[in-house]
This record gives C-alpha cells, structure tokens and sequence, in this order.
C-alpha cells in the first residue's frame, strides 16, 4: 500500500465505499480532502521509506520566517509502479506541491498529490491525483510469469465496484464501528490477505514450476508470498488456517485457476474495515491477453460472516518487466507516526 492505501474509503455506513485512492494504514480524516492548496518552497528533508513515503518542504511566512510543512506521499512501491522515481525529488530543490490540506492548520502534515519540479517537471504523490509516468511496456509477454501492476484506472475502477459486495448486519456494523476508531481497523503494517492484496498498483511477480506456482506481492511494505499446489487435487482436510490460506491450482487451457480455503479470520479479509470468517473461499483466474501486455485477474469470494452471496472482481494488470523488488520493508515508526500524528 501504498495508499493503502481514509475514512472516506468508507462513505457510508450502510455500504463499503472504497474510494479510489487506496488508502489502508490509516484515516485521512486528518485531512480536508475537498481541498486543494499548492505549498511552494524548498524540499529539506525526504523519507522514502513505507507504509508512505515523506517529504518536508520549507516556505516562509509574510516576516520571512522559515515555516515547515510535512507532505505524506503514496508507499515506495506504489511510486515506483506509477513512475516517481527517488531521484526525482532532491533535499535542496524547489518544488510546488498540489496537496489536501490537513484540518490541524497551515503548518500540519499535507497529503501530497503532484509536485512540479523546478524544471517543470509535474509528479505523482499519490493515487489520488491520477497522475501516472508508468512505461508502457515494449516487450510482450509469453505467458502469465512475469512482473505485473495493476494500471492506475485499473485501481481506480476497482474499490468502487466493491463498494456494492452485499455485506451482512455483522459486516455492517463492523464498517459503522470502524467510523468511531477507523485506525484500529487497518493496524501497524499489517499484511493483506486476497481480496486487497491482489488490487493495489504494486509489483507482484509470477513464477511457474511444474508443481506450484508461487505469486509474490510487494505492497506498501509488505513482502508476501503465495504458492499455489498445481499437484494437488483437492485440499488437505488439516490445512492450517493462516493469512494467505491453502491454494490449489489447475490449468483450463492457458488459464491458471486458483481455489483457496483454510484463510484465518482477518480484520480486512474481505474489504477494508470488512472482516473475514473462517469460511472464507477465493477463486481466482489468472489469463494473459489477447495483446499479451495485460494480464486477466478474476476473482470471486464466498464468506458467510461477511457476505450474504458470492462477490465478484475483476482487472487487469500491466505486464511491468522494467519493474524489480524495492527492498524497503514497512517502517512501524513511520507507520505509527502517520497515524498518531
């Protein structure tokens, strides 16, 4: 995530409203997301650190007075997938940030959208702005292994679609409950089981082996990887229940179809502020496209606690070979920090 991803990810308390700028470690109820503000000055301090990366940028007040300014920007692999690269922004440099101001006043933290530099260069800082360098990719795919990140309008489309999953009482009221301590729900760099893993505009890298495939996912800090039991027929009666649950998987012609069960119950097992029971059944197929640039991602998702009937998804990711693993693991300080902020 990141991000995440705020509570407005969730619009109303009687049906999940993800909105598309991903949000997921913590509230932006800090922020006046009706607003925009350009905060101009010098940058002098850069974090590219997860779940978010941040940025200090310096002005002066009317007396000439330095005045400090705090821009929360997206996570690090988020920003790498949409193109802003750490070079980008250098301590020293002049820059005008586009941001939601924060409702503390003029010198609390901001949540950047774009930075122009000062050579005019304009730049994603999150989701939010719709703003994307990300390469299209020159060279095709042979089949579904290889790096992928789901396109920002990909993203975008996805949480609103979710926000119709017909949820029950008990799902209801955990959304309702999430308005009175909305961090409490997203947690200290927690990991993400499938539906949310699979969505975010990171890097996950498919390898195919003649008795499992395994999916990793770097998002916003995480580093999870999936091995799905392409020599397994049926589940084990025993499987373990755990964060990522037991997959199997088959091949209908050149489409990978993925079962998983055994998923342990998780706070956001189904949607963000939407938890998961120990019923929890995913499908998934994985499908390369006719242009052999985008990968075909479905999923559909049982889950008694949480659903009232089976909730279906559907993407597309861009085939991103120039993409690689960034290494930056989730700082609980920094993610501590933006929430308690």
């Amino acid at each position: 995530m990141s991000a995440i991803r705020l509570f407005s990810t969730l619009c109303g308390v009687g049906a999940l409203c993800v909105c598309a700028d991903g949000e997921t470690h913590h509230s932006r109820a800090l922020y006046d997301t009706t607003q925009d503000v350009v905060i101009e000055g010098t940058v002098t301090k850069l974090e590219w650190r997860n779940p978010h990366v941040s940025m200090t940028v310096e002005s002066k007040d009317a007396d000439g007075a330095p005045v400090p300014r705090e821009i929360e920007v997206m996570s690090v692999s988020e920003a790498r997938a949409l193109g802003l690269r750490q070079d980008a922004i250098a301590v020293g440099s002049h820059v005008a940030v586009r941001a939601h101001p924060g409702r503390g006043g003029t010198t609390s933290r901001a949540l950047g959208l774009d930075v122009r530099t000062s050579d005019g260069t304009l730049l994603p800082l999150n989701t939010d702005a719709g703003l994307t360098l990300a390469p299209t990719s020159a060279v095709e795919a042979q089949s579904i292994a290889g790096r992928w990140a789901p396109s920002l309008s990909e993203f975008a489309a996805t949480f609103p679609a979710m926000r119709n999953w017909p949820l029950t009482e008990t799902a209801r009221a955990a959304v309702a409950a999430a308005f009175v301590q909305p961090n409490a729900a997203l947690g200290i760099c927690a990991d993400y089981p499938p539906p949310l893993l699979s969505v975010f505009p990171d890097l996950r890298e498919i390898e195919i082996g003649s008795s499992t495939a395994t999916m990793r996912f770097e998002a916003q800090g995480q580093d999870l990887t999936r091995v799905i039991h392409l020599d397994e027929a049926r589940h084990p009666a025993n499987a373990t229940p755990s964060l990522l649950g037991h997959s199997i998987g088959r091949w209908e012609g050149q489409t990978l179809v993925v079962d998983t069960v055994a998923f342990a119950p998780d706070p956001v097992g189904i949607a963000i502020a939407v938890p998961s029971g120990p019923n929890k059944h995913v499908v998934e197929r994985f499908a390369l496209a006719a242009d052999r640039r985008h990968l075909r991602y479905d999923l559909t998702i049982e889950d008694s606690a949480g659903l009232t009937a089976p909730a279906a998804l559907s993407m597309q990711w861009e085939y991103r070979p120039d993409l690689a693993p960034s290494g930056v693991a989730c700082d609980p300080e920094i993610a501590r920090r933006l929430i308690e902020h």
